[in-house]
């Protein structure tokens, strides 16, 4: 049960990082539809090419790190230090979009939702893949 779930909460994450960020942001950078078509750039405004080619990168870093939780699905008992870098850096990312949020003001149901699910997201999977390791090791 604990595999299905770690599974299950790794494929959210998966899509995540395919659909919500990397994707979009490859594809358009800052000058289409972000994600689930929320705007990067609000209409009117213009971006800097810079931003726009850094964006880009990080999408496709973001589709790498999918693919990275595409195999820990696999290796769902030997993964742990992998998941904790990627989950402590969603975590950091959090933490960095509450600072957005206290000093700059709200982004909204589509900055609001991402905290939510960057903290709690991580954590059950840190949990879980502690839990299903140690149940692993005391076979």
């Amino acid at each position: 049960m604990k595999k299905t779930v770690y599974r299950m909460l790794l494929g959210l994450g998966t899509f995540l990082m395919f659909f919500r960020f990397g994707g979009p942001a490859l594809i358009y950078g800052t000058t289409g539809p972000g994600p689930f078509a929320e705007v990067w750039v609000e209409p009117g405004n213009t971006t800097s090419l810079l931003l726009d080619a850094d964006l880009r990168f990080f999408g496709a870093l973001m589709l790498g790190i999918g693919l990275i939780m595409i195999w820990l699905m696999r290796e769902v008992e030997y993964g742990g230090t992998i998941l904790r870098i990627i989950a402590g850096a969603v975590l950091v990312g959090a933490i960095a979009r509450i600072y957005a949020l206290v000093q700059f003001g709200s982004a909204g149901m589509a900055g609001t939702i991402p905290i939510i699910i960057e903290v709690l997201l991580p954590v059950a999977l840190i949990v879980l893949q502690t839990s299903i390791s140690r149940d692993a090791q005391s076979i």
